[in-house]
């Protein structure tokens, strides 16, 4: 019963949180994990829901099946994930009154999810009174920066609420569409290369872009003596340069070897010591291989052992460690190449295939930051994105919705189909499972059913779509929405579509993708099932 009580009350506060949160106008959620830790402000739903912690497991479950996996799949519409799912639990368990009644309201919401899969392509059309047959679902037109930028500023606007002006927010969001599109690769199969650094202290609108790549890690001193560098060569491992007691390496005669010998008290080597021994005597000879190749650079994403980095620095071959992932892969196609994966004795002769050139490495300074600049030798369609922000509260909110419009536009160039923005497309959803609901009458129980969870997976659109729209920017205007009723639904979808002339304006306001919006819904539905079948399992066996 406890635990039936603190998951009714969990339930309740992901449905507040995210409601209140969605929207421009939405509001900044103030979130303390313990009594010793910061306040998070923000109303992003990546860093809010890993900031709560939850008592149920049904809680933590409900997050990950609905938020992360929104998140990690297209990056932003977590809220719309956690807002449909707590409704559709909250609909099945209270009419719920035997295992048969789950069953089947999980049947009819998989079963309107096919539907509404089915509905969702170019060739939807609406009848609206005063406008006549639309068609609200388009293709995304690359070309066009302005729908670019209203796709972009969809995900950005709701999240910019700590110390940022409209005029900030158009500018990021317009620098972020022009450094995605500069950045996707000719071969489509390719991801873009398109990265970002933060600098806290100057204003938001000296956000700009770059064509270098721009890595922020740490900086020795002795880094630091040996640049600039011209034209050089630079060699990119994704393993380490340390001693790796556990590489394939091992299974070689270690006693034959004749490398750089660790010395004993007694003079014999036991197995560990022979290992250290071959390990040090390997990266002795990649040292070797690479200054006779005339490398000026080694970009290593793993760590480089003390003596590796002094032999190094001593045949003036710069060494860098630590690389994160993505900058690794963005310095190695930077240069051209692919990274080194594995060493051992065997792949030192392909060694010269991980080697490439770019036009320069300079040691940049922004503001008490030090940062690496690669600039590319050719164009590479790559871009780096140098984000700024006053403060760090703004700068942490900024950044998150950054890599979310990234993940976004990542998504619409394999399905780039929109819609407007400002709730249209949870309008459009209402509508459709409205149309599923049985006719009111003699209905029998399974029909009752079927009406009363659906309608409630259409009043909870249509409130997601009041709230959006209540902070609507179209043209350049905002205006006020109170939709609320069946009837009220396609007058408030019809005003939209008017003000915005469909996708045809320059001054549109935003743009939605449908793939990322379907995404959200199918979670959140699955969520939903997934649970209901938990709970027969544990309530009625």
């Amino acid at each position: 019963m406890e635990e039936e009580e603190t998951w009714d009350e969990e339930l309740g506060v992901i449905s507040r949180v995210a409601l209140s949160s969605l929207g421009p106008l939405g509001s900044v959620q103030g979130v303390q994990a313990n009594s010793k830790s910061t306040v998070l402000l923000s109303s992003g739903s990546r860093r809010l829901f890993e900031s709560l912690r939850w008592k149920s497991w049904y809680a933590r479950a409900l997050v990950r099946l609905t938020v992360q996996a929104q998140v990690e799949s297209f990056g932003d519409g977590g809220l719309l994930a956690a807002v449909v799912a707590a409704s559709l639990v909250r609909a099945i368990r209270s009419n719920s009154r035997s295992p048969f009644d789950s069953f089947h309201m999980t049947q009819s919401l998989e079963s309107v999810l096919d539907y509404l899969r089915t509905k969702l392509k170019m060739d939807l059309t609406l009848e609206l009174d005063g406008v006549g047959v639309v068609r609200p679902i388009q293709e995304l037109n690359w070309s066009d920066m302005e729908s670019l930028v209203a796709l972009t500023r969809a995900v950005v606007s709701p999240k910019a609420k700590l110390g940022t002006t409209e005029v900030e927010v158009d500018h990021v969001c317009r620098t972020l569409a022009e450094a995605f599109v500069l950045s996707i690769p000719a071969n489509t199969f390719e991801k873009p290369h398109v990265g970002l650094v933060t600098v806290t202290g100057p204003s938001t609108k000296e956000t700009y872009r770059t064509s270098s790549v721009i890595v922020d890690i740490p900086i020795s001193c002795e880094t630091e003596r040996l640049l600039p560098i011209e034209s050089p060569s630079v060699a990119v491992f994704n393993t380490s340069l340390d001693v790796d007691m556990e590489r394939n390496a091992v299974s070689e005669n270690l006693s034959q070897y004749s490398g750089v010998s660790v010395e004993t008290v007694d003079g014999a080597l036991t197995s560990g010591e022979a290992t250290m021994n071959f390990e040090l005597g390997l990266l002795s000879d990649v040292v070797s291989l690479l200054a006779a190749e005339g490398v000026s650079v080694v970009a290593c994403q793993k760590t480089i052992h003390p003596y590796i980095k002094q032999e190094l620095v001593r045949r003036s071959i710069v060494p860098i460690e630590r690389v994160s992932r993505i900058h690794i892969d963005a310095v190695a196609a930077c240069c051209g190449v692919q990274p080194v994966s594995a060493l051992s004795r065997t792949t030192l002769g392909a060694l010269k295939s991980h080697i490439g050139t770019v036009k320069g490495i300079h040691l940049r300074r922004m503001k008490r930051k030090a940062v690496l600049n690669f600039e590319p030798a050719v164009d590479r369609s790559m871009q780096t994105v140098v984000l700024t922000a006053p403060n760090e509260l703004v700068m942490e909110e900024l950044a998150s919705s950054c890599r979310a419009v990234f993940e976004l536009l990542a998504s619409a160039l394999h399905s780039p189909y929109v819609v407007p923005g400002g709730g249209c497309i949870e309008l459009i959803l209402s509508m459709l499972i409205k149309s599923q609901i049985p006719a009111a009458g003699a209905l029998s129980r399974e029909e009752r059913l079927t009406a009363k969870v659906l309608e409630s997976f259409a009043s909870t659109l249509a409130s997601v779509a009041r709230k959006v729209m209540g902070s609507r920017r179209v043209g350049g205007c905002a205006e006020q929405e109170n939709a609320g009723e069946d009837h009220h639904h396609q007058e408030s979808f019809a005003r939209l579509w008017k003000t915005s002339r469909g996708l045809t304006s320059k001054q549109r306001g935003l743009l939605d993708l449908v793939l990322s919006k379907l995404g959200a819904i199918e979670y959140a539905v699955d969520a939903a099932c997934n649970l209901a079948r938990v709970d027969r399992t544990i309530v009625y066996q």
